[in-house]
């Protein structure tokens, strides 16, 4: 008895295994990072969706048994691996909203609506809407948290941020490019720790990352516009 009970319960598994069980992704691309993580996955369409991560972000892989799929899924006019990423995104930034606002340089307004700024100190296109950003924070009631990301290719920007960190300086020190000249460890460390927490999440600036999940990049005012009603 206790034998077919057990042949039963193996049908029973074989017969709700779906494709993302059978979908070997290192078979299929041997040369893919170590770095490279499946976030999420689930079954569309016949077909494994599997949301993966790297140091750029986030990304959509399609598969079976036999195959994989590199690139964006289309469906009646939408983009179902955009949604699936909105998603994923939607998830982390909630998971990490402590760590956000601890870590920010400064903090404007006072608002119920939160948006996190990441901005670097050398950034033409954030230097070109941080007025926009304290406009839209002060018309539609937003707390705005600067986070600094400073890019390599700014040689200059990391010293800046810590040195905007350990003076204490304010958004008003932003917007008139007063960054100051000192140097310490809290500042370095919560610089650091901020390139640490957006890793994955921001991999340009400026990127506006709402509370809600949203992610927008770049410096176009009109797009900054519709997000910060």
């Amino acid at each position: 008895m206790r034998k077919w009970a057990f042949i039963g319960s193996l049908a029973v598994s074989f017969a709700f295994a779906g494709v993302c069980d059978e979908v070997d992704l290192r078979r299929h691309l041997p040369f893919l990072p170590d770095s490279v993580k499946v976030v999420e996955k689930r079954e569309v369409y016949s077909l494994c969706e599997m949301v993966l991560r790297d140091r750029e972000g986030f990304f959509t892989i399609y598969g079976t048994k036999d195959y994989v799929i590199v690139g964006n899924m289309i469906s009646e006019g939408r983009s179902v691996s955009n949604e699936s990423v909105q998603a994923v995104q939607s998830k982390v930034v909630k998971e990490k909203l402590s760590d956000l606002r601890a870590l920010a340089a400064t903090v404007y307004g006072s608002g119920q609506k939160e948006v996190f700024f990441v901005s670097d100190p050398d950034c033409p296109y954030c230097n070109g809407i941080k007025r926009k950003v304290k406009e839209l924070a002060d018309k539609n009631g937003y707390k705005v948290y600067l986070l600094w990301f400073p890019l390599p290719i700014h040689p200059k920007a990391k010293e800046k941020a810590i040195s905007f960190v350990c003076e204490k300086r304010t958004y008003e020190d932003y917007l008139a490019d007063a960054y100051g000249k000192g140097v310490c460890s809290e500042g370095t460390a919560k610089v650091e720790k901020a390139l640490e927490v957006l890793n994955g999440l921001v991999n340009a600036t400026p990127t506006f990352i709402f509370s809600d999940g949203r992610i927008v990049v770049g410096g176009n005012p009109k797009l900054l516009e519709e997000e910060m009603r």
